[in-house]
């Protein structure tokens, strides 16, 4: 018998005779006593999991639990095919693979109903497992208290299980001791399974026992899960690939841009998505667009129940976007379709598909490939395609009873982008200044660039002969960090012209004219001349900032900040700096871009507080970074600039990557003399920890980041040319204090000096 309780309100009425009037009026309004709660001693519900982003969302399985007599029962049931397949609300979950899900088992309740309060009343000798024959379990086997069981709910570890509990009544302070914190879930009842065993249980139901001991009772604790058989679900995704037969080389395969991705369900049907390059596809001439290779009449007859090969056209059959049955108007099973999805013939026709299920007539000679989906499309009608908008093609298959859908969904763009633009995106937030700094080589060019209380400021060393067109370099400046720093609740502040402008070089407003918006490069963006005065496209230098849907000549990079230049404008320029400025509310943008006509051999710079310099000598190279004393702080990085190694290897003649990985005779680190060969590197290859007087020790810390740094060793970044400097947080660094660390590069001297500044 269900049993409820509710506290009595006699304590209440009591308590209340104590205070005064003023506790229960307000102004008049007389304020209610909270009521005492409800003792309940069941509940169901779903059970909830953390999504991609990590929010708690409602799963489809499900949970009822009870207490009664001397028995605390707990059942689960999981939808097998949610756990297995995976649900795109959950892929990726922070909280792992390996979780069912939880819910919240009172622990008011839990504590009514066996007269303790569970968390500082029991123990592992009060609360423990025990194994199917009712034996005790020396030790709970998961988290205490939880347990990790076998299918027959014999206790075992968690690579032989196949269920587990936990109940989050014991953690510590911080939360330790479970797969989740339990301050910030307390309570819960948390279920889960180990995936690479779940096959052995679907359809099957695992229970973990437990026995409670309060006084002289004791409790059965009885936690059943039932799972649900998985209906077979395959996916798959890539790019579509082509055979060029128009190629010298037999059945040559073409790998496109474009991309796919597919659901095959056994009771759903077979969703296909398609992603068009629409601009590579148009150029290569041909009305295949490409195709799927692996759904093979193996894989779908193994979820489906049957082979599509076998399928008549009765069984088979395309449908338009009102639901009519309409017959193929490809190759069978096939379809041309036009913009709406409706089928059509191939002349007024968008796009087609064909589905290589068995032997017959073809557009292409796939002979020995049955089984491949085929996607193309009429070239001739691009003019009639909406890109980015979704274009569906249906089918229906009714077999056995069983009715599935087959869609083909296209989308076509008018370019895909690739993943990366390859521009430098090293980033470094609190490594050293209280503000975001980086940088970063592109090629033969160079960028570092910091924030510091007076703005932001972006150092460019650009190389003349490797100007080919005009944005001829660029570097991620993110937007959050641009956010964060100027204390700007949005990005788009920046395309307020009131608020982000050009100066000339004496400080004045640009002439923006009436509107006062307007720029000389892409919003936000500015072209100038040599004395850093606003000009056209006739200058030598612009930057442009892309953010948001403001990006321009094919970039597509967020926060990507491009410097260019007119290749005809700067032969004249070699050795000097051109120099741009505007306004950011109370904050100010530099664009230094130094034109060299030959690799330079010497640089000065900062990063926020800090600054640097390099030398290339005919003795070797020369660093010095001169770290601020009063912007250390807890970490271990001081600062970080780059140091273009196409420099350093056009001055002497060698490559610095390759003798990074030649500790013996290549690159190697030296003793204060500058001669005697150190045992080794006492920091990532190439780098050292080193003492005051310049031998190994633990004062401070440089790195040089070759190109081949993942082949050397681990780092802690992936930045090539980037010259990390740091120290000993633990240390006290007296102002002026200076220390030479020294090492040889290809026979030729390779030193980095720390001084110690204000």
């Amino acid at each position: 018998m269900k049993k409820i309780f509710v506290y009595m309100a006699l304590a209440s009425l009591a308590l209340t005779a104590c205070h005064t009037k003023d506790w229960y009026e307000n102004d008049g309004i007389p304020i209610e006593p909270e009521p005492e709660p409800v003792i309940t001693y069941e509940g169901e519900g779903h059970l909830v999991r953390l999504d991609k982003d990590g929010n708690v969302q409602e799963t489809k399985h499900t949970y009822k639990w009870n207490a009664e007599e001397t028995t605390i029962t707990i059942e689960a049931w999981v939808d097998g095919s949610q756990y297995v397949n995976g649900d795109e609300t959950f892929n990726g979950g922070s909280d792992g693979e390996f979780s069912i899900g939880w819910f919240t088992l009172p622990r008011v309740s839990l504590n009514d109903f066996l007269g303790i309060d569970v968390k500082s009343g029991l123990d592992e000798s009060t609360f423990y497992g025990v194994q199917p024959d009712g034996s005790r379990v020396e030790s709970m086997t998961s988290y205490k208290p939880g347990m990790w069981v076998l299918a027959d709910g014999t206790s075992c570890n968690w690579g032989d299980g196949r269920m587990y509990w936990q109940w989050y009544i014991w953690g510590d302070e911080d939360g330790g001791g479970y797969d989740m914190n339990a301050n910030d879930y307390p309570d819960i009842i948390y279920l889960g399974t180990n995936p690479g065993n779940v096959a052995d249980v679907l359809g099957k139901e695992v229970t973990s026992k437990a026995k409670i001991v309060v006084g002289d009772v004791t409790y059965d604790w009885i936690v059943t899960v039932h799972f649900s058989e998985a209906e077979k679900k395959v996916t798959g995704e890539g790019k579509l690939s082509y055979h060029n037969w128009t190629s010298d080389v037999a059945y040559e395969i073409v790998e496109t841009t474009s991309k796919y991705s597919y659901v095959l369900h056994e009771t759903e049907g077979l969703e296909v998505n398609v992603e068009v390059n629409t601009e590579e596809w148009r150029d290569s001439g041909d009305w295949e667009i490409g195709f799927i290779g692996d759904l093979t009449a193996d894989v779908v007859s193994d979820v489906w129940g049957f082979d599509p090969g076998t399928l008549t056209d009765e069984e088979f059959y395309p449908v338009n976007p009102d639901g009519s049955k309409v017959t193929w108007s490809s190759y069978a099973p096939g379809m041309w379709i036009d913009g709406d999805g409706a089928s059509t013939d191939y002349s007024a026709g968008i796009a087609y598909w064909q589905w290589y299920t068995k032997e017959g007539d073809r557009d292409y000679d796939y002979t020995g490939s049955e089984g491949i989906f085929l996607v193309g499309g009429n070239r001739d009608n691009i003019a009639k395609i909406e890109f980015d908008t979704p274009i569906v093609s249906t089918a229906k298959i009714v077999k056995d009873g069983k009715e599935l859908t087959v869609t083909v969904t296209y989308i076509f763009h008018d370019v895909i982008l690739p993943e990366t633009e390859g521009y430098p995106e090293a980033v470094f937030e609190g490594t050293g200044t209280p503000y975001p700094y980086g940088g970063g080589v592109d090629g033969d060019h160079t960028i570092n660039w910091y924030f510091d209380e007076e703005g932001l400021t972006v150092d460019v060393d650009a190389y003349i002969p490797s100007i080919e067109g005009w944005g001829f370099t660029a570097t991620v400046i993110p937007p959050e960090a641009m956010k964060a720093y100027l204390g700007i609740d949005d990005i788009e502040k920046l395309f307020d012209p009131t608020y982000f402008y050009g100066i000339n070089p004496d400080g004045s407003t640009v002439d923006y004219g009436d509107n006062h918006d307007v720029w000389s490069s892409y919003k936000p963006g500015m072209w100038v001349g040599e004395d850093g005065t606003q000009s056209g496209s006739g200058g030598v230098m612009f930057w442009q900032y892309q953010f948001g849907d403001h990006k321009y000549d094919a970039h597509f990079t967020e926060g990507l900040m491009v410097i260019g230049t007119n290749p005809g404008n700067v032969a004249g320029v070699a050795g000097k700096t051109i120099t741009s400025r505007a306004k950011m509310g109370d904050k100010l943008l530099t664009v230094n871009v130094t034109f060299h006509g030959e690799y330079p051999t010497a640089k000065t710079g900062k990063v926020g507080p800090h600054s640097y310099s390099w030398t290339l000598g005919d003795d070797g190279v020369e660093i010095v970074a001169e770290a601020s004393a009063a912007a250390k702080d807890g970490s271990y990085a001081w600062m970080g600039f780059f140091v273009n190694e196409n420099y350093i290897n056009a001055k002497y003649g060698y490559n610095l990557s390759e003798l990074a990985t030649d500790f013996e005779n290549g690159f190697y680190p030296v003793a204060n003399d500058g001669a005697t060969k150190l045992e080794k590197w006492t920091s990532y290859i190439p780098g050292m920890w080193f003492a005051e007087d310049g031998n190994a020790g633990g004062w401070a810390f440089w790195q040089y980041y070759t190109s081949n740094y993942s082949e050397v060793g681990y780092h802690d970044f992936a930045a090539p040319g980037l010259v990390y400097v740091g120290k000993n947080p633990g240390n006290e660094y007296a102002v002026g204090a200076t220390a030479t660390s020294k090492a040889i590069a290809g026979g030729k001297a390779f030193n980095v000096t720390l001084k110690i500044a204000e």
